[in-house]
């Protein structure tokens, strides 16, 4: 097995149980504009950034995407304000043993720097070596950008790095990123994250992988 450096984690659905309460969110901010989408719709279009995901939907929905601005700002105050926030169950003991078997450990999200300084409380945050969410690149998943950007942060080469995902758009980011992926099923059934190197149902199985 190949000996990895650095392992990148997305954040939402991944390391943090978020994804419920952003599709809430999202539909709230969208409802103003007569707008519905479904969890199934949202979740494949995990790891985008605010700004693209909202511009999306209004694209999608002939609506002008120049009220994405509002969208976004509508979304991320209801998720503030609403959220019940809270960790997958493995988190809490498999970042310090990953930290202790000297893997440098970095987020790599399409949301925001201050929503998840906000959601993840800094005895979890102070594992991780780099946190780089959309606002911090030029260019979002599926680009490879984010996780390229991430591992020269950390001073490791892509090819020992291992990105954790949870939907295509960010597994495409790792590929392209010439990293190995494996993508988790918390989310979205397997049949969607068929182009990640090994597919896992839980957090704690990469135990057995590194």
């Amino acid at each position: 097995m190949k000996k990895y450096k650095a392992v990148l984690f997305d954040f939402d659905g991944v390391i943090g149980k978020t994804m419920d309460d952003n599709y809430n969110a999202w539909r709230y901010a969208l409802s103003k504009y007569n707008i519905d989408i479904t969890k199934n719709e949202y979740f494949q279009l995990e790891g985008m950034s605010t700004t693209k995901t909202a511009e999306y939907f209004l694209s999608e929905n002939s609506k002008s995407i120049r009220k994405a601005k509002e969208v976004v700002e509508d979304k991320e105050d209801y998720f503030l304000k609403n959220n019940k926030f809270s960790v997958y169950t493995d988190v809490k003991s498999l970042l310090p043993y990953l930290k202790k078997k000297g893997y440098s450990l970095g987020l790599v999200s399409g949301g925001s720097f201050k929503r998840i300084a906000k959601s993840l409380s800094n005895k979890l945050l102070k594992y991780f070596d780099v946190v780089l969410t959309s606002d911090r690149v030029k260019k979002c998943k599926p680009h490879p950008e984010p996780y390229l950007t991430a591992a020269k942060m950390l001073s490791v080469k892509p090819y020992y790095c291992l990105a954790v995902e949870n939907a295509p758009l960010g597994i495409e980011s790792a590929k392209r990123a010439k990293m190995d992926c494996i993508a988790i099923t918390s989310t979205l059934d397997k049949k969607y994250l068929k182009k990640a190197d090994k597919i896992i149902k839980k957090l704690g199985e990469l135990r057995r992988i590194l």
